[in-house]
């Protein structure tokens, strides 16, 4: 079975943050392969949280990342990522303003880091990403 461009983009950031097949990016072109990322984000973060989390757990989650990728703390903003898990769970004024090199970090660390971190895999795995694929399509 042969993979989409979109499919590629999707498990490239379940694999790994920010190690996208840069040939498929460039033809998807830059909207598209944010939309995929910025929605696999999206579902990650409500696989995390089935509820809208607080500051203090959102705060927590920050730190945790931080510490689990040390090279990239620098970037893990805590009010970038506060502002994409709000605008998940349909706060969609919650990234006004917010600078954009902050929200591609969180778009390449999210999906990545919180599948990994519930160990998804299998089925499981191959559920979310034709979930994030249908939800993407469906605003075609």
């Amino acid at each position: 079975m042969t993979e989409s461009d979109d499919e590629i983009i999707v498990r490239a950031a379940l694999a790994a943050p920010a190690d996208l097949p840069m040939e498929v990016a460039a033809r998807l072109g830059d909207q598209r392969t944010f939309t995929l990322l910025t929605a696999a984000s999206a579902f990650a973060i409500g696989r995390k949280y089935p509820t809208k989390p607080d500051h203090a757990q959102i705060r927590e989650f920050v730190e945790s990342l931080r510490s689990r990728f040390p090279e990239a703390a620098q970037l893990i903003k805590p009010i970038v990522f506060e502002a994409m898990i709000r605008f998940a769970f349909g706060e969609n004024d919650a990234i006004d303003g917010v600078e954009s090199e902050g929200l591609r970090t969180a778009v390449l660390l999210l999906p990545y880091a919180i599948i990994s971190e519930q160990n998804i895999s299998g089925e499981p795995l191959e559920a979310f990403v034709a979930e994030v694929l249908e939800a993407v399509d469906e605003d075609r």
